[in-house]
């Protein structure tokens, strides 16, 4: 049986505390911008020890995404939330087709060149209005993104730059609320997330608390375009990944 102890030995002081400090930067990001944590520590974490990521990272997102949706809930636009749940769903089952019929070789490289080219299309001036189709096509997207590569956000951040910072929280959050108990509960299913995984979330809370703390301050100086900044960013970084992952 794992225990805290034995796992902190594994681990190691120096890396417990890289990986807090890891987890307290993605957090205080994605709260403030939307998202981030996923993508900043998934990989981080990978490589100071195994146990850390990507279950415990999921764990951490959903905790997060539920406690800021909360604070957020009068913003929610819960119409487009249901539909933004239905595209997740709708996207993870055919995700779940290509994986079993062509199965996943070429198809990170292939979500990530469209990420890049979603974001060039941004930089140059294009731009989507947020309509029902709009959103059931971008969550759709998010959801075969999330079972193939483990990165819903990027779709959605795309559809929502031009928005209010308030509003793109309030559409991300929610999302990642809904998202990330599902890739939990595959992995579980597939046997990558058990009681290790679950005692290095409880390592981590006290990163992700720093970051839940410390979001608020970046939230006040950070302007719509900063926001917007940041999320063509992150956007094209998670797209760039998927290029050499796949």
């Amino acid at each position: 049986m794992a225990t805290a102890a034995a796992l902190v030995h594994d681990i190691g002081v120096a890396g417990l505390l890289l990986a807090l400090g890891i987890v307290a930067i993605g957090a205080m990001t994605q709260f403030a911008i939307g998202m981030g944590l996923n993508l900043f520590s998934v990989g981080a974490l990978a490589l100071i020890h195994p146990a850390l990521s990507p279950g415990p990272v999921l764990v951490l997102s959903f905790l997060l995404s539920a406690f800021a949706s909360i604070s957020l809930r009068q913003d929610i636009e819960t119409r487009l939330l249901a539909i933004s749940a239905l595209g997740l769903a709708i996207g993870s089952v055919i995700a779940a087709g290509i994986l079993l019929w062509l199965g996943a070789e070429g198809l990170p490289r292939a979500l990530g060149v469209l990420i890049v080219a979603g974001v060039a299309l941004s930089v140059a001036g294009f731009r989507c209005a947020i309509t029902t189709r709009n959103v059931l096509a971008a969550t759709t997207a998010a959801g075969v993104m999330g079972a193939i590569a483990g990165t819903h956000g990027a779709p959605v951040a795309l559809l929502y730059q031009r928005e209010e910072p308030r509003r793109v929280r309030a559409a991300l959050l929610p999302l990642f609320a809904i998202a990330n108990p599902l890739a939990l509960a595959a992995l579980a299913y597939a046997g990558f997330f058990g009681v290790r995984e679950m005692l290095a979330s409880v390592l981590l809370l006290p990163g992700l608390l720093v970051g839940y703390l410390a979001a608020p301050l970046l939230i006040r100086v950070l302007s719509p375009a900063a926001v917007r900044a940041g999320l063509l960013a992150i956007s094209a970084l998670s797209g760039l990944l998927l290029i050499l992952k796949g």
